[in-house]
């Protein structure tokens, strides 16, 4: 049986009117309980809130924002956005869709597990025809390589993480992606 919140408050509510002490409450509540007895630092809390007068059991409404910032149709524009637009930034989301820069880096790492790498959101769990895709491109890469037509492999060190070289068609540009393990 799992006893609620305000069941607690009402038991050590009890305890402090009984003149008890903080000790003396958690112990009856772990010999009654166990596992499911609040927290020693929670019975201390309640204790005090009680000598300061206040006896409300009920937990108080409190100010602040709601969450309602992430949400779907939230998680599906900027999904859209930065497929439409890979340069897309937080400040240019942020105009479009009027939300907070830690909404949207909530959304972009955690509901849509993005990472920006070198000005570019990249997938971060790549779809099978992904995966494909950057293989047929690294062996293409590996034969420009082997038949001599650039020496930037010898600028690649090995370890822990893993640098790309790729060209950039769209700026024209020799770039470098940045993938930590």
């Amino acid at each position: 049986m799992e006893i609620s919140r305000k069941n607690f408050r009402a038991m050590i509510f009890y305890d402090y009117k009984c003149n008890l002490t903080p000790k003396q409450c958690i112990d009856r509540l772990h010999l009654a309980f166990g596992d499911e007895a609040p927290s020693n630092r929670t019975v201390y809390n309640w204790f005090a809130e009680f000598q300061r007068g206040h006896t409300f059991l009920c937990d108080e409404f409190r100010e602040g924002r709601l969450s309602t910032s992430v949400v779907a149709t939230n998680v599906d524009a900027v999904r859209e956005m930065i497929e439409r637009d890979r340069h897309m930034t937080y400040r240019e989301i942020q105009a479009s869709l009027g939300i907070d820069m830690k909404i949207i880096h909530t959304i972009l790492h955690d509901h849509l597990s993005v990472r920006k790498l070198c000005s570019r959101w990249i997938v971060h769990n790549l779809t099978e025809a992904q995966k494909q895709a950057r293989v047929k491109w690294s062996k293409e890469m590996l034969k420009k390589f082997n038949r001599g037509r650039s020496n930037l492999i010898y600028n690649v060190v090995t370890g822990a993480k893993t640098w790309i070289y790729s060209y950039e068609p769209e700026s024209k540009q020799f770039t470098v992606w940045f993938i930590s393990k």
